[in-house]
């Protein structure tokens, strides 16, 4: 652990007391006291409104992961319920089955996680 030597907190300490010049200071009126408040009232307000909105996201996050989750599984048991001979003709065989419902729920959760405001983002289907 570094220390200071006594030079480096005098040196320090003229620093600080340079910059914080008090021989300027006046008194506020209470007209610019309530302002202050106002002003860090108002400040307090739009911070607890924006981590109520990160909250709010935070959640549904968290659902739409459920779900997509929830998504996944029931294609993957759709597709494992087909024949070999279904399967076929969409193009499949029984060994991609995973890949194709699960690669699917990282697609969701990518969209999910990336959007754009006013418009939604392309995601592309990725190949093996």
């Amino acid at each position: 652990m570094n220390k200071l030597s006594k030079e480096q907190i005098e040196l320090a300490t003229e620093e600080i007391i340079s910059v914080a010049n008090f021989d300027d200071a006046r008194s506020l009126t209470m007209e610019e006291i309530d302002q202050l408040v106002r002003d860090a009232r108002q400040a307090q307000a739009q911070v607890a409104g924006q981590m109520i909105k990160a909250v709010i996201k935070f959640i549904g996050n968290i659902f739409s992961g459920i779900r997509n989750s929830l998504r996944a599984a029931t294609s993957y048991d759709e597709l494992a319920r087909l024949s070999d001979r279904e399967l076929a003709d969409i193009g499949l065989n029984r060994d991609q089955i995973a890949s194709v419902a699960f690669d699917d729920l990282a697609i969701r959760s990518a969209k999910s996680n990336f959007t754009v405001y006013g418009s939604g983002m392309k995601i592309a289907r990725p190949t093996n």
